[in-house]
C-alpha cells in the first residue's frame, strides 16, 4: 500500500517537472536527469526508513 502511494507521489513529481518546464521551453536532458535522480533518491531513502 505504501509503495503504490510513494510510486504515485513520484510519478506526479516528474510529470509535473517535465510540464513545467516543456511549457517553459527550458526541458534539457541535464535537468531531465537531476529530477529522475532526485525521485530515486527519494525512493531509496522512503523505503530504507520503511522496511
Amino acid at each position: 500500500m505504501i509503495l503504490k502511494i510513494l510510486s504515485i507521489g513520484i510519478l506526479i513529481y516528474l510529470l509535473w517537472a517535465l510540464f513545467h518546464h516543456k511549457r517553459n521551453k527550458s526541458l534539457t536532458l541535464p535537468i531531465f536527469l537531476e529530477y529522475l535522480l532526485t525521485a530515486i533518491l527519494v525512493l531509496i531513502l522512503i523505503l530504507g526508513v520503511i522496511y
